[in-house]
């Protein structure tokens, strides 16, 4: 059940003091239940009302006392927050390190772990969803919805990609000096940063664990990088506020990404993106059995600043009965037959049935070609629209490193040499990117002496595997492309393989 607590009585709960559980609907602050909000491009005419709300509303929220939930200081610690600030903390002075934390502080999904990515679309629409309503309260525009900043657009893209005209203005709440100069600056995204916003291959997964393991690369870690540093050779430092010291951007760092007002319309164009992939032929619902097989904890506060604890299962329920839907798409859960769920939805990438792998260690400080002998592939029938019932292809990945490199990759599979190397052919499978690859879940991890972080990335290939013919070839070439970074990054594959399940 979800259980509804004033801040305030918090200690008194962990004093051991008993308190009467509350009950609490999430509606809407003046509208019936019946009420659908709109979620519209921050570009459209429509939406310039909620933007001038969302900037009232974090100028208010800018100045209220960190420890208050409805604080811009203690929405952004909810996502994640530095372990230890440097010098006297101007912002919170009731925080310096992580003995300070504070309820539902430091729970987004972004861990060297990884187990707890499962969680990360689910987590991250609860978290703006919570958001938006308090934006709603504090701004005091009853009809409150959180803008999208839609860069994966393909119409009118370069307007799309530029950022919106208030987040550069200086005076705005909706500005932050720490992101990338070109951006401010009204140059549109660009250079190779622009590959990563394709969904082509995104769209093609069929279920929602590979879905969120690559979404979660690109569009989304991709952009974070590249509003923080630019993904250029070293990455610009800049004075950021919160850690109060010399880093990259706001929103290259997971400890302070949610400071940074961007976060919002980033994310709310990044769960409008799930939502349409969800309501295409191949998207699939999320599992409330994949979702239990990682605990994680989904605690927030409303608009009244009481904590909101969810159950998985109410999470579950939840996820497809919001009370808003975006300008181009209806956020619903699409009726799907059981025997068309996907086993492999709910089971770990790296095992399976392997077809061929390699452990050899290979350096990734330049592009690289690996062939993986194919001798059990012929007997392989693939999912395919006729057949159902057919097995997927997994192409996994590992690689390990000390710290996540700048640079991106892009990996191919029977990539012809006369090929021109694009997100948009046949020949792809998908990104390595690395935004919180190093983000440790827990206390103190600064101080744990350097060690090599191992990182899985897994591709479903089944649609490359059929265009490519690739059952029938003696072998699996397997491309890995490096864009922007140092090439004195320390990176190394530790193993390939490719899996059907």
């Amino acid at each position: 059940m979800k259980k509804i607590i004033y801040p305030f009585l918090f200690l008194l709960v962990l004093t051991g003091c008993k308190k009467e559980k509350e009950e609490s609907k999430d509606t809407p602050l003046t509208q019936g239940e019946s009420h659908r909000f709109v979620r519209k491009n921050i570009y459209s005419p429509e939406a310039q009302k909620d933007v001038e709300a969302l900037e009232k509303a974090l100028a208010i929220m800018q100045k209220t006392d960190c420890s208050d939930p409805l604080s811009w200081y203690y929405q952004g610690a909810m996502h994640w927050i530095p372990e230890e600030i440097n010098g006297k903390n101007k912002l919170c002075s009731s925080y310096q390190t992580y003995k300070d934390l504070k309820a539902a502080w430091n729970n987004c999904t972004h861990t060297e772990d990884g187990a707890e990515e499962i969680h990360f679309l689910v987590w991250h629409r609860m978290y703006t969803y919570h958001f938006e309503k308090i934006v709603r309260k504090v701004s005091g525009y009853s009809d409150f919805a959180l803008p999208y900043w839609g860069y994966t657009n393909v119409e009118d893209s370069l307007k799309n990609r530029t950022m919106p005209e208030r987040y550069r203005d200086k005076a705005s709440a909706l500005y932050q000096a720490a992101r990338l100069d070109s951006l401010l600056n009204g140059i549109p995204i660009s250079g190779n940063a622009t590959r990563k916003l394709s969904l082509t291959k995104l769209n093609e997964n069929h279920s929602y664990a590979l879905y969120n393991k690559n979404i979660d690369r690109a569009p989304h870690g991709a952009m974070h990088n590249y509003i923080g540093f630019g993904n250029d050779t070293l990455g610009k430092r800049k004075y950021n506020n919160v850690w109060q010291q010399d880093t990259y951007g706001m929103m290259s760092e997971v400890a302070t990404a949610a400071f940074d007002p961007i976060f919002w319309v980033h994310h709310a164009n990044i769960d409008r993106i799930w939502q349409q992939w969800t309501n295409s032929p191949n998207g699939q619902k999320v599992l409330l059995e994949e979702l239990k097989k990682v605990p994680w904890s989904y605690v927030f506060f409303d608009e009244n600043g009481k904590k909101v604890e969810y159950t998985i299962e109410e999470v579950v329920d939840m996820l497809y009965n919001m009370d808003y839907d975006y300008d181009d798409t209806k956020v619903y859960a699409k009726e799907i037959q059981k025997n068309d769920l996907l086993v492999f939805s709910v089971q770990d990438f790296t095992k399976g049935d392997t077809l061929s792998a390699t452990t050899k260690k290979i350096a990734l400080n330049k592009d690289i070609k690996i062939s993986l002998p194919n001798t059990k592939g012929k007997n392989v029938r693939l999912l395919s629209k006729s057949n159902k019932k057919g097995e997927v292809l997994i192409l996994s990945v590992t690689v390990s490193f000390v710290k996540a490199p700048k640079g991106d990759f892009e990996v191919y599979l029977n990539l012809p040499t006369n090929v021109k190397a694009t997100p948009e052919n046949k020949y792809f499978a998908g990104f390595m990117t690395f935004f919180g690859a190093d983000h440790k879940h827990g206390v103190a991890h600064n101080t744990n002496k350097p060690h090599r972080i191992t990182k899985t990335f897994s591709f479903e290939i089944t649609d490359e595997a059929t265009d490519t013919d690739a059952l029938n070839k003696p072998a699996f070439d397997i491309s890995v492309i490096k864009f922007d970074g140092s090439r004195a990054d320390d990176i190394q594959i530790d193993k390939i393989a490719v899996l059907k399940q």
